[in-house]
């Protein structure tokens, strides 16, 4: 048996949640969204419960099966098994560790959040009021690309569980603008990046320890530096510890030189000695 036979058979018939068909509303928002998308669902109900979002869970809806988590889930799978696929056969010539590279770039929550936002996902999604609150300067990209997994699962089990569909989805939306994203500076790896001429060199894993973290629960703000062998090269600030860290790494390739890391490295002290056994 085929792997995504397999899995339709544990999200759809087997052991997801069962949903029954509804109407079609093309001039709602869900029915716009659909329109951008390039597939109607069959049933409504299961785009719903893709469009639900954690907060929305009730007290006696821990586990959240009534959000979409566990279509996030499948759709993930599916997303990265699809993109595995589409670029093994677009790039015959790249080498295994450049491929990898490449899908990481393009299943990151980055640019799944971007494509999201293209066909207008952010307009559907359900919020709790809560969370609708610290979403008004501009919902999160992460919960717009969570859902875009989680719409993505629900069309393949929409569709019957047939990838056909799913794909020309992809490629209409995602892979065609492969080539765009990788292209666009924006969008690379600094840690990656840094963590390769770090390691080049013999100095192992760059450290970002935070320097501040302020701000409400919705709206956090952390600054972070870079430091490889003990010499700080930058730091860098975000709306998470990961967008900082990565405007570090993007300062700290700037300006790494490994005389001045070598010249600097030797001004560290070295740790005290641990008398406590004595």
């Amino acid at each position: 048996m085929r792997l995504f036979d397999l899995v339709a058979r544990f999200f759809g018939r087997g052991g997801g949640t069962s949903v029954a068909a509804s109407s079609f509303e093309p001039d709602s928002q869900l029915g716009i969204f659909q329109t951008n998308l390039g597939y109607r669902f069959k049933s409504q109900s299961i785009l719903e419960l893709a469009v639900t979002h954690k907060s929305c869970a009730s007290i006696n809806d821990r586990k959240g099966l009534k959000t979409n988590e566990r279509l996030e889930f499948l759709g993930d799978s599916v997303i990265n098994c699809l993109v595995t696929e589409y670029l093994f056969g677009k790039y015959p010539d790249e080498a295994e560790g450049n491929l990898s590279k490449i899908k990481s770039l393009v299943v990151s929550r980055k640019i799944l959040g971007e494509v999201g936002f293209s066909v207008g996902l952010d307009k559907v999604i359900k919020l709790s009021a809560s969370e609708r609150r610290a979403s008004r300067s501009g919902m999160n990209p992460t919960i717009v690309s969570n859902a875009f997994e989680a719409v993505i699962g629900a069309l393949f089990l929409d569709s019957g569980s047939e990838v056909g569909e799913v794909r020309q989805i992809l490629s209409d939306h995602l892979f065609t603008c492969i080539e765009g994203f990788v292209a666009d500076g924006d969008n690379v790896n600094h840690k990656s990046t840094i963590l390769e001429m770090s390691q080049r060199d013999g100095y192992g894993v760059p450290v970002y320890p935070v320097l501040s973290e302020s701000g409400p629960d919705h709206a956090r703000h952390f600054v972070v530096a870079i430091e490889i062998v003990g010499v700080r090269l930058g730091e860098g600030s975000g709306s998470s510890k990961k967008a900082a860290q990565q405007e570090a790494a993007a300062r700290a390739i700037e300006v790494y030189d490994k005389e001045f890391i070598e010249s600097n490295r030797s001004k560290i002290p070295p740790p005290e000695d641990d008398d406590s056994d004595e």
